[in-house]
């Protein structure tokens, strides 16, 4: 038997973002670290490390979002779960021509099942969707003597402060990690020689 999760969390995934993202990090990561192989993971293999380094746990629905040319590289995947150490990841494909307005409306509409949001993305046409699913209010919170403000129940695995598309919008003040760690993590990498 297996008990109900006390929150239900949501992984969103811009699964071409994630593809050129990867390839970016593999070109940088063999050229800091010459002396080692590395080779991109699959995103089953991935998503595991951007649960861990995002601070979560437990069941975890995955739903990634892709062009129909990028539908022979994952369609294996749908409806698989995928266990980790903390709990599991159930895997969804979403085949679509217009994949990233596709995601944005299904975030809002089942927003209603989930209570936290994580978003695999780095691109303004998801700056609405994912602040409609979000608080209306900024939350705060206190870390030593450094206090401040954040949108509570999501989480971003973006790009960094110096490139992100969602910058001017409040999609700041969501808890993020680079995406690069996450990628670096995944093919074997600690943080040093990222």
């Amino acid at each position: 038997m297996q008990r109900a999760p006390a929150k239900y969390r949501v992984m969103y995934i811009d699964y071409p973002f994630l593809y050129r993202e990867t390839a970016k990090a593999l070109s940088f990561f063999k050229k800091i670290n010459p002396d080692k192989t590395l080779k991109p993971v699959s995103i089953d293999e991935l998503i595991p490390h951007a649960i861990e380094w995002l601070h979560e746990k437990s069941f975890i629905t995955a739903f990634v979002f892709h062009p129909p040319e990028d539908e022979h590289e994952i369609k294996h995947l749908d409806g698989s779960i995928k266990e980790y150490k903390k709990g599991e990841v159930r895997i969804n494909t979403v085949s679509k021509e217009w994949y990233t307005l596709e995601l944005g409306e299904h975030m809002e509409s089942f927003s209603h099942l989930f209570d936290e949001f994580i978003l695999i993305a780095d691109d303004p046409v998801y700056i609405k969707p994912l602040r409609a699913v979000l608080p209306d209010e900024l939350s705060d919170r206190e870390h030593g003597s450094y206090s401040f403000k954040y949108l509570a129940n999501g989480k971003l695995l973006r790009h960094g402060n110096e490139e992100t598309s969602y910058v001017g919008s409040e999609l700041v003040h969501v808890f993020w990690q680079r995406i690069w760690y996450i990628i670096g993590a995944s093919m074997g990498l600690s943080l040093y020689e990222m």
